[in-house]
Formats: structure tokens, C-alpha cells, sequence
């Protein structure tokens, strides 16, 4: 399994030549397909983690959470999980294998072993509080927990009412998916084909400008996308690397496109705006981790091991965080 870095526009770059590892193509299409789009207006987990209601912030009630990111008393959020031994985290967990419930209905998966590693370092309990995705950001504006739990896309339009940890707790492939007998081998292949992807996907609002000659039909379900390739009415479909997993084990005349990935999302901690005591922590906490290799640990836990049943390519946080792909 070899590994080469992507540049992601992040300080400290990773040193190392990428044509002396034979990565330059690699990193080409990748900095074309989407590194440069990091942050930028797209969604994240392809329609899962990048879908959010955009609402107004809502008014804090008494003693909540203030949009300027402390508690009503003044204190840093930091401060009352030190004090209360207990941290309320908005979560959605119906997205293996990053977050979701196990057979006896515990919470579990890459993010979720994270966040409680996160929480058992400062001596805290994490509450989870259940939201449906699209509810997280006006439920923390309204104070209904402390901070999201989970990692999410770091939209620009998200960072003018929160904070977003400065180092990705992970980076999101998205894949090009075909039928198998398709005589498409490169990304060159499909510039004028029709592609179908999900609607209000970062696949939807991303891929025009990469395929500015193709058509693109938005579908409500991947599945539907997936089947659209599949009797022949589109040519191929972008999907999430975590999705592409799925429809690819349930569809068996479909198959990745063998080329890097056509872009990459980065993901990391959300919190109210303005407590800059606990936005240095949890940085600080992540930029640790990473350098230890431990979201490289539990990335290779969780995810790779679908990756590398259907030979797809991933990014891991590599040690300064920034995205390292394993696999192809």
C-alpha cells in the first residue's frame, strides 16, 4: 500500500518530492479536481455531511450557548466541560463507517472513537445529542449543545457563523463510477459525457466546471444515480468515497473509474464563533494527533479496508494535516 502527499494549501507541507514517487499526475488532477476547492463553496460526504440548513442563528436561551461561543456567564465552553465533567455534542450517526450505532444501539465509528479519545483527554463525558445533519448548525447557534461531534465540510458560508478547528479530523474522496464494459479509462474520456449525480451534492455544485462539455441530471437518491449508469442513460456518476463503497457492493455492472480522485473535501471539528480558548484546544488537540499518526491509525481502522475491497483511492491526515492518498 503506498502512500504520496497531496498539497492542500495548508502550512508546513509534508517535504518529499511527488514526481520522484511517481505521484505528480496524481497530484495534478487532484489540485485541478478539487484540492483547490477545499473550503470552498462545495458540500461535504456528498450530500450527507455537506447538506445544511442555512438557516438565521436562532436566539440562545438563558444560559446557553452565545454566538459569540462562551456560555452566558462569560466562560469559555472549554471551561464549563472542565467544570461539569460533561460536553453536550450535536451529532447525526447515520453514516458508517464514520459515525453510526453498533447492533446494541451504541454510538461508534471513525469519528466517534475520535471525539471520545477528544473527550477522555480533558477528563469529560460527551452527551450526544441526536440531530438530523441538516439541523446541527442552527442547533448549536441556538445553544442546543456545545459543539458538533462530529467533522464536517469547511464551507466558507458555515465559517461566517462558527469556527472550524484549523487541522481535518478527514478528508473525503469523491469517485467517478461506471459500467464495467465502459470504454472510459481516463477523466479526458468523459469530457463531453452525461453524468448523474445526487441532488444538492458537492458532486452537483462541483463537477460543471470540471466537465464544463457534459451534462449533468440530479437525481434524489444515489441509487437512482447509480442506476442511471447502470441501464445505460448516463455515462457515469460522481460519488462519495464512502457512498461509492455502497453502490459498488450493490451493483455489480458498475465500477470506479481507475484515476485519482476528482476532488477532495476537507472536514473538521465546527464550534461557535469566537471562543478562542477552546478553538486553540481542539486545534491544538488535532494538530497532535495527526502528527502521531492517529487519525492514520483509525482512518486505516474504519475506512480502508472498503477502499481497498473495491481499489479505490483515500486520503488520510498525514502528520502536519495535510491529505496523504493511499491505494491506486
Amino acid at each position: 500500500m503506498s502512500t504520496h502527499d497531496v498539497e492542500t494549501g495548508t502550512p508546513a507541507a509534508e517535504s518529499g518530492s511527488a514526481a520522484a514517487r511517481g505521484g505528480t499526475s496524481r497530484r495534478r488532477l487532484l489540485e485541478a479536481g478539487g484540492l483547490g476547492l477545499l473550503g470552498a463553496g462545495v458540500l461535504g460526504l456528498s450530500g450527507c455531511m455537506g447538506d445544511d440548513d442555512d438557516e438565521p442563528n436562532a436566539a440562545a436561551p438563558a444560559g446557553a450557548t452565545t454566538a459569540g461561543g462562551s456560555s452566558s456567564s462569560g466562560d469559555s465552553i472549554l471551561d464549563k466541560w472542565t467544570r461539569d465533567k460533561t460536553a453536550k455534542l450535536g451529532v447525526d450517526l447515520s453514516f458508517p463507517p464514520l459515525q453510526f450505532k453498533d447492533d446494541s444501539g451504541k454510538p461508534t465509528g471513525y469519528q466517534v472513537e475520535i471525539t471520545e479519545m477528544m473527550m477522555k483527554e480533558l477528563g469529560v463525558t460527551p452527551e450526544y445529542v441526536e440531530t438530523p445533519f441538516a439541523q446541527l448548525f442552527p442547533g448549536l447557534s441556538a445553544g442546543k449543545f456545545d459543539m458538533l461531534g462530529i467533522a464536517v465540510t469547511i464551507l466558507p458560508s458555515r465559517a461566517l457563523r462558527g469556527d472550524f478547528a484549523d487541522i481535518p479530523a478527514f478528508y473525503e474522496s469523491n469517485v467517478v463510477v461506471v459500467k464495467k464494459d465502459s470504454n472510459a479509462s481516463t477523466l479526458e474520456d468523459l469530457a463531453t459525457s452525461r453524468f448523474a449525480v445526487l441532488q444538492g451534492s458537492s458532486q452537483a455544485a462541483s463537477s460543471g466546471a470540471l466537465f464544463p462539455k457534459a451534462t449533468f441530471n440530479e437525481f434524489a437518491s444515489e441509487n437512482d444515480a447509480a442506476t442511471e449508469v447502470a441501464v445505460g442513460r448516463a455515462d457515469a456518476a460522481i460519488f462519495s468515497e464512502f457512498s461509492t463503497s455502497s453502490v459498488l457492493g450493490g451493483n455489480d455492472d458498475l465500477a470506479a473509474l481507475p484515476v485519482p480522485p476528482l476532488f477532495v473535501d476537507a472536514n473538521s471539528y465546527f464550534m461557535t464563533q469566537g471562543d478562542t480558548k477552546l478553538w486553540l484546544w481542539v486545534s491544538n488537540w488535532a494538530r497532535y494527533q495527526a502528527s502521531h499518526g492517529t487519525f492514520r491509525a483509525l482512518w486505516e481502522k474504519w475506512v480502508v479496508p472498503n477502499t481497498e475491497k473495491f481499489d479505490l483511492q483515500t486520503a488520510v491526515v498525514g502528520i502536519n494535516g495535510n491529505a496523504e492518498t493511499i491505494g491506486q
